[in-house]
């Protein structure tokens, strides 16, 4: 699988930081020698900001890393400077965005509570549109086709030969809520019901009469990797900006109330009549 920006950049800047423990210097102090600020020291530690492979370099010459072990961090910083695909949509998200897909783009597991709308990974085109152009409704046309393109691009995860595992719990407001016309809304339930089938997703509806829940308010993503040494993602989105968090507690916070967001909502089997029978209400209004 191809490796992300900010995937690479988290991991070794958790690896810098070790390195920097284990020869028991203080931030101060290789941040002297190595002609940096103690700011940007700080900032490459925590993953912020990339970091130049030279820069890398002298950093392991400070900790006394042999050089063919070197190697392989010096790399690693080569590639945390790369940009993924989603660079050439620069116009068509917002800046704080990439960083989300990036994540999303590696993962090899997402779980999702998503309240008022279908998440984005399993929008049909018409619906992608019509929320979209909600969203930005004096955007001209063209404007909004490459947000749409880069809405649809990104589904093309979930068709790799190893889709990252999804498991959505949505609330039933966002099969409720008509988006564009009913026959749109229709055909988006529809399509949710044909990906429930999928045996890498999992779909269930948190009804209405469920009532108070774990969760109230507050749509959230976790995202998982594959690699140990890469802690989980959780995500929460707003209007102007997102929140990216990884303590321990922030996930396992999240990771418990999803737990029981899935034990509230109807069950996979249910959830995908549920889905038919909204759509067949749906096309026939």
């Amino acid at each position: 699988m191809t490796r992300t920006p900010t995937v690479h950049r988290r991991r070794l800047a958790a690896e810098l930081r070790r390195l920097r423990d284990a020869a028991t210097l203080t931030i101060e102090e290789v941040a002297s020698r190595a002609r940096l600020s103690k700011s940007t020291l700080s900032r490459i530690e925590t993953g912020q900001v990339s970091v130049a492979p030279r820069t890398v370099a002298v950093l392991l010459k400070l900790y006394n890393m042999p050089d063919a072990e070197a190697a392989g961090l010096i790399e690693l910083a080569r590639q945390a400077r790369e940009h993924g695909w989603w660079y050439d949509y620069g116009d068509a998200m917002p800046k704080w965005f990439a960083g989300y897909v990036a994540f999303e783009d590696e993962a090899t597991a997402l779980r999702v509570y998503s309240i008022q709308l279908i998440h984005g990974l399993l929008q049909t085109a018409d619906y992608a549109r019509a929320v979209i152009q909600a969203g930005f409704p004096e955007e001209p046309s063209h404007r909004i086709d490459e947000r749409v393109e880069f809405r649809l691009t990104r589904q093309k995860i979930l068709d790799r030969p190893a889709p990252p595992r999804l498991w959505l719990v949505l609330d039933e407001a966002a099969i409720c809520r008509p988006v564009g016309n009913h026959q749109i809304m229709a055909d988006q339930l529809a399509h949710l019901a044909e990906a429930s089938t999928r045996p890498t997703i999992t779909i269930q509806i948190l009804p209405f009469g469920q009532g108070a829940h774990a969760a109230m308010g507050v749509a959230f993503t976790i995202m998982d990797f594959g690699n140990p040494t890469d802690p989980p993602v959780v995500y929460q989105e707003n209007l102007s900006g997102a929140l990216f968090l990884d303590r321990p507690y922030h996930v396992e916070t999240h990771g418990l109330a999803f737990d029981h967001l899935r034990a509230d909502a109807l069950s996979p089997a249910e959830s995908t009549t549920l889905l038919h029978t909204r759509s067949q209400t749906m096309a026939g209004r």
